[in-house]
């Protein structure tokens, strides 16, 4: 395929520039980056100026033989035309039934030219999934940064304010298209090891890596979205035969690049980048990184490059692929007993498995306290031993005691984990601490403001304490961010006395596989508006169409209705099943008309739930917090 530009080069037009090592348009301002397809279609149109181009051949040089509809090639021009903005709609013309003409006069700046910081310096805007992290900075690089670069460019910052630095994925712009577990495997690698930066704050990757932050967005713009005061983005893309990679640094506010540089490296050289990475940028914002042992990190590339395609899969939620990628991870932790992120993943693949189903509790006891063993015997993976074995204690074994003091050390040695915070939540929501579950998610979000996960847990909390119109803000935030939620939303409105809101909410439409929890809600609010015989009705139908697999609700609707002998049969039954489903819910106010019941107090007993057994277990939370 021909390059119109040069890596490093920017072409100069009249109204707008384009810069190939980024694949990016700069105009007005603003960096904005294309999706990689925009990037080659627009590179080969610059490459022929002036000369009428057929779709056919744009279909042959951009997509070869791979089968794609107009539509495709439609959305390039789209995007391209959309990033030329007013002044330059004109370079890129359709001439109808014949092609396209890219007729712009043009001004070339070499690649070692600054460009004007009206157009390189002033912000960035990413197409969806594909802006990108940071990699790959070698020994001489980064001995320039820390030891050559003078105190006057290193990152000024007020003291009581630290950075937040949010990596993005890198925008794969290889030949094929086809290395997508490099270009998020690899940011996540980069954002694992940046927790280990004192002093500084890193945006989780279910944040960063959101594809809306990708529509035509500002560095301003996303650094308000994710609360960062920085950004990593670059890109992938192959130059004979190495892995080319342009890496910046950008500051949201402002838009300006702190520092950018192209390196290139051997697909097997890509190993210990992160560690590198997390040096370079503590030496920026003249930090400490704590880095592991050398050790500690030692992989075969090979086994490195397969365990970036596990992961890859894993976070693509292929689930289909679970097994396999669960064995190929295994077949990388026995060739390499001193890696510890393939264990780490390796922990949270088997928890995934027991809430599918797919394992039982003894089984997954046995592998994480294994996995968690291994990390402990190297001084680096501490922290995630401990992250394991609290999520093995809370999630699998309920064992409250053992839970709080696993996820104290791993929070001692990693305040700046989100996982580790909303881990911490979920225990504080166990011990009836609701407050302390709200502000620990809340520490959760501030690292990783897209977590609906965290919002959920914490609408719980809300409820839990009978704030149902802070539980309504937080679902919101679950609604606005995803598919689902809704019908919490609707379940909000009841608390607060709001029935025409609820009963707006809940006759939505839902997908089909859902409509059983509209029943669910629709009985809620029946029995709140005093309509007996209509919560009757929806009550015997969802038990007699759902039965077992929905024990829980089940027995909360019998709670509600003041049947405690239908209540605890289902409790029985949901207890013999899934007794972790059961340990969740038990705070739930649903329940609240069992509490006083002599049943409910002995079946906390035997749980080790009881109010006077959670209160024998040590865990501060405000300590916590206050490691942030």
């Amino acid at each position: 395929m021909t390059s119109a530009v040069a890596s490093g080069a920017l072409r100069q037009f009249e109204h707008f520039a384009i810069d190939a090592s980024r694949g990016a348009v700069l105009r007005d301002g603003e960096t904005i980056t294309l999706r990689p397809q925009s990037f080659r279609v627009l590179q080969y149109l610059v490459a022929n100026p002036g000369r009428l181009i057929s779709k056919e051949e744009l279909f042959d040089r951009i997509w070869g033989e791979a089968v794609v509809t107009d539509d495709s090639l439609a959305q390039c021009l789209v995007d391209i035309r959309r990033a030329l903005g007013d002044e330059g709609r004109h370079a890129v013309r359709t001439l109808p039934r014949r092609g396209y003409l890219f007729n712009a006069r043009t001004v070339d700046t070499p690649a070692a030219t600054q460009p004007p910081a009206s157009a390189a310096l002033s912000g960035t805007i990413r197409g969806a999934w594909f802006t990108a992290a940071i990699l790959g900075l070698g020994t001489l690089l980064l001995a320039w940064w820390l030891l050559l670069r003078p105190e006057s460019d290193s990152v000024e910052r007020p003291a009581a304010s630290p950075p937040v630095v949010a990596v993005l994925p890198f925008a794969d712009f290889t030949a094929a298209g086809d290395r997508d577990y490099l270009a998020l495997g690899l940011p996540e690698e980069i954002i694992n090891s940046l927790t280990r930066v004192h002093g500084l704050r890193v945006i989780s990757r279910t944040s960063s890596f959101l594809p809306q932050l990708g529509q035509q967005m500002t560095a301003r713009e996303i650094g308000a979205q994710l609360g960062a005061t920085h950004l990593l983005e670059g890109s992938i893309r192959e130059h004979d035969g190495l892995l080319r990679i342009t890496i910046q640094l950008i500051e949201t506010n402002s838009g300006h690049h702190v520092w950018s540089e192209t390196i290139d490296r051997r697909y097997g050289d890509i190993l210990r980048v992160q560690s590198q990475v997390a040096s370079a940028v503590a030496g920026l914002f003249q930090l400490t990184v704590m880095e592991p042992a050398e050790s500690d990190t030692v992989i075969a590339p090979e086994d490195y490059t397969l365990y970036l395609r596990a992961l890859h899969v894993l976070r693509s939620g292929e689930f289909a692929e679970l097994g396999s990628a669960i064995t190929t991870l295994e077949g990388v932790a026995r060739r390499s007993p001193r890696f510890i992120p393939v264990r780490d993943l390796l922990t949270r693949s088997y928890l995934l498995q027991v809430y599918r189903g797919e394992l039982s509790g003894t089984d997954v006891a046995q592998r994480v306290r294994t996995l968690a063993e291994e990390m402990l015997a190297i001084p680096s993976g501490s922290a995630g031993a401990h992250g394991a074995l609290a999520a093995l204690a809370l999630k699998v074994e309920n064992d409250l005691p053992a839970a709080a003091e696993h996820v104290t050390e791993a929070l001692t040695q990693e305040p700046g984990n989100p996982r580790h915070l909303e881990l911490a939540g979920e225990l504080a929501y166990a011990l009836e601490g609701f407050s302390s579950a709200v502000a620990l998610h809340q520490g959760a979000l501030d690292l990783d403001p897209f977590c609906t996960a965290c919002y959920i847990n914490q609408a719980q909390a809300y409820i839990a304490a009978g704030q149902p119109r802070q539980a309504e803000a937080a679902v919101r935030q679950v609604v606005e961010r995803s598919r689902g939620g809704h019908l919490t939303l609707g379940l909000t409105k009841i608390m607060q006395g709001d029935f025409a809101g609820a009963q707006q909410i809940i006759d939505q439409t839902v997908p089909a596989k859902a409509r059983k929890f509209q029943e669910f809600y629709q009985a809620l609010l029946c029995h709140a508006q005093g309509e007996i015989a209509c919560f009757r009705s929806l009550l015997e139908r969802f038990e007699a169409e759902n039965g077992e697999s929905e024990a829980m609700r089940i027995a909360q609707l019998h709670a509600v209705g003041g049947d405690a002998d239908a209540a605890f049969r289902w409790l029985a039954r949901l207890r013999e099943r899934n007794q972790m489903l059961l340990l969740t819910n038990l705070p739930d106010p649903l329940f609240d008309n069992l509490r006083e019941d002599p049943r409910w107090q002995h079946m906390l007993v035997e749980l080790g739930r009881a109010p006077q057994q959670l209160r024998q277990i040590a865990f501060d939370a405000e300590a916590l917090l206050e490691l942030r």
